[in-house]
């Protein structure tokens, strides 16, 4: 009972935390635009797609005495495809603009990794139960593939320049992600090795799904529920009303809990945008 006040209590500080910073950020913009005069407003809205890549090392884990699972570096496999969706404001000034936004997108990040060998029974990590298998008898080689998606609530902050009368913009700032949901789909098939009792025989393709934001579930790869990195983006103006913006992000806080596991993701964005008000 102890363990999930204390866990529950960490994520509620955790965002707690998060949404201070995220408030004081807020403030200092809108004070910001009512302290000075000069320039305009503009009011929109956009969405598009996002394109997510990198890897992650997860490292050895004991699972239990004389039972281990190996180190695993999911290495990428190929461009995950999500959405984005957002509403904007934009304040301008003399030599710059300011940018808030409220967004909602998802992240997928497609990966894979070969196991060249692991005992049977820590594979049950991965869907692989073979009962009555005890640690240290039989072992196997896995080929796994996980394709995690995170779904969040975004608040990105910019500082901008713009150039030629409006039509061309580049910007820059950090990012406040909320996470709403966060699954992984795996796959896992491969080969058990032979030994004195037992021939080798395959292993056909097995699915899951996990959750990521139940400990009980994701183990080590729980992510965060809060988490903040930096973007920085350019777009055109064409039309007048109509904006084309591509953007590249890093959660640079990580987006594991456990500090533990490395790696590199970052994503990227292609978005159509329409201003409903300029004044």
């Amino acid at each position: 009972m102890w363990q999930g006040v204390a866990q529950w209590s960490t994520k509620t500080v955790t965002a707690l935390f998060g949404m201070k910073l995220i408030g004081v950020a807020c403030l200092v913009f809108l004070v910001t635009i009512k302290a000075q005069a000069q320039g305009g407003m503009e009011l929109g809205i956009r969405g598009g797609g996002t394109f997510t890549h990198g890897y992650t090392v997860i490292p050895a884990q004991t699972l239990s005495p004389g039972l281990e699972l190996p180190r695993i570096r999911n290495a990428n496999n190929g461009i995950g495809i999500g959405y984005f969706g957002s509403l904007w404001a934009r304040k301008h000034y003399d030599r710059f603009f300011l940018q808030a936004e409220i967004s909602y997108s998802s992240l997928v990040l497609k990966q894979k990794a070969p196991i060249d060998r692991i005992d049977v029974a820590a594979a049950k990590e991965f869907g692989v139960n073979l009962p009555n298998i005890r640690p240290g008898t039989l072992y196997a080689r896995l080929n796994t593939t996980t394709e995690p998606t995170l779904t969040s609530l975004n608040i990105p902050l910019f500082v901008g320049k713009q150039g030629h009368e409006g039509k061309w913009r580049v910007y820059g700032g950090p990012t406040f992600l909320f996470t709403i949901k966060a699954e992984a789909a795996r796959t896992a098939s491969g080969q058990v090795e032979a030994s004195a009792s037992l021939p080798s025989f395959p292993i056909s393709q097995i699915s899951d799904q996990v959750d990521l934001t139940n400990p009980d579930q994701a183990g080590i790869l729980q992510v965060k529920t809060f988490n903040f990195g930096a973007e920085f983006g350019a777009g055109v103006t064409l039309l007048k009303r109509l904006e084309v913006d591509v953007r590249y992000g890093l959660p640079v806080g990580g987006v594991f809990n456990d500090s533990g596991i490395t790696g590199f993701i970052g994503y990227a964005t292609l978005t159509l945008g329409y201003k409903l008000a300029h004044f």
